[in-house]
């Protein structure tokens, strides 16, 4: 199973036009309703690990390493909300920068709209950064932007019988939504996470109802052994910053993860 923060929505239509009736005109408004309504659609997911002193994590598997810091991007070019999962937008040139990561840095087409780059592409995960993204999209320069919060104060188990779980709760952080993954150490794989797969869950994930805590089960624990936990509050930017993008359907997303070791027992 591969590392879910190398993978990065039902779309309701806003009811924006009323308002729109009775704001007035002008170029600005006109520049506001060709956002609203472009057919360019970007979600994305920036991710870092937040790493206590002293921690190593040498043992424990390319996969959390490589993803030390990861941002996954979807494209789409759709005529109709419902294409969103149907229309994506290949051969892009996707680039990330950030104060904390000056000069430019592309994101691989991994196909099927999807773009990524990790901290083995140079990227790194700072706490209190602005995020940003650009690309074209049928000639037009897309950006979008996130700015990125830090780790939560999380409360975990340090032991668990095989076959048991927790509930994450991160209610009061001021994040939007939770994200939990899984690695069991001594078998060198994910066992759980809740990461969205594609760009119509990412955009169930930043556009749904905030989501403040996690069950864990699922069969994450299954067997005894050392298991690493990692857990993101995440935190969705104002899309009215975005430029060349549907801002109703476009997301952008971020949060660090913190991690946490819990010792399973057999049953």
């Amino acid at each position: 199973m591969p590392s879910p923060l190398a993978r990065t929505g039902g779309i309701p239509v806003t009811g924006w036009l009323i308002g729109l009736l009775g704001a007035g005109s002008g170029c600005g408004r006109l520049d506001d309703i060709s956002q609203l309504i472009s057919p360019a659609v970007a979600q994305g997911i920036f991710v870092g690990l937040d790493l206590p002193e002293g921690t190593d994590l040498s043992g424990s598997g390319s996969d959390l390493l490589q993803y030390s810091a990861a941002c996954s991007v979807f494209l789409a070019y759709i005529a109709d909300p419902s294409e969103l999962d149907t229309s994506p937008v290949e051969g892009a040139n996707v680039t990330f920068r950030s104060a904390q990561n000056p000069g430019s840095f592309p994101l691989a087409d991994q196909g099927e709209g999807k773009y990524l780059a990790t901290a083995e592409s140079g990227i790194d995960y700072a706490s209190g950064d602005e995020a940003v993204v650009t690309t074209q999209i049928d000639g037009s320069d897309v950006r979008i932007e996130v700015e990125t919060p830090d780790a939560p104060d999380v409360d975990v188990p340090t032991t668990l019988p095989a076959q048991g779980g927790f509930t994450v709760d991160l209610a009061g952080q001021g994040y939007d939504n939770v994200l939990v993954a899984v690695y069991d150490v001594n078998r060198g794989k994910l066992t759980y996470d809740n990461l969205p797969d594609d760009i119509v869950e990412t955009y169930e994930y930043t556009h749904g109802e905030q989501a403040e805590s996690v069950d864990v089960y699922d069969g994450a624990f299954l067997r005894e052994g050392t298991y690493v936990v990692g857990i993101a509050g995440m935190r969705t930017s104002d899309p009215n910053t975005f430029t060349g993008v549907s801002q109703s359907l476009s997301a952008f997303m971020a949060g660090q993860f913190t991690l946490r070791f819990v010792q399973v027992s057999p049953l």
